[in-house]
């Protein structure tokens, strides 16, 4: 009897323990920020109009570390996922350089992070972005940016 009390004591300490509330599937989706870049005159997509392909996008922090960023083809739009250890005073720095044509384009983007603390992780939210080179506007939360 002794022996399935015990069993029954362990079983009942490794449910308890493992009955959080929280799930290997309740993953955030990163911080990001879509943009789009246009001809500052035609106001063309410079991606759809050939001045620049996906592959001549560099984005870089102001330490020349490399942000992850991924090329969207069906819309033209690039996924910028920055970095959100800071939550203010954040700058990253998107260069399009055409070798072929010698034109080289930065784009300087300023932003802060939100944090969101959740019960089974944070969530980030990119806000206040800047575009203090450029001409630029958000539409349906995309980030317009002319050159």
């Amino acid at each position: 009897m002794k022996k399935y009390i015990g069993i029954l004591m362990v079983s009942i300490a490794l449910l308890m323990g493992s009955c959080d509330k929280c799930n290997e599937g309740d993953m955030v989706e990163p911080a990001s920020i879509f943009v789009e870049v246009v001809d500052a005159v035609t106001l063309e997509n410079v991606f759809v109009n050939e001045d620049f392909t996906p592959q001549q996008i560099a984005i870089k922090d102001l330490e020349d570390k490399l942000i992850p960023y991924n090329f969207v083809p069906n819309s033209n739009l690039i996924r910028i996922f920055p970095n959100t250890k800071n939550e203010i005073g954040n700058t990253f720095i998107i260069t399009l350089n055409n070798e072929t044509t010698s034109i080289i384009k930065e784009i300087t983007i300023m932003h802060d992070v939100e944090a969101n603390p959740q019960e089974c992780y944070t969530s980030y939210k990119i806000k206040n972005v800047q575009v203090p080179n450029q001409e630029s506007e958000i539409i349906d939360g995309i980030y317009i940016i002319k050159i």
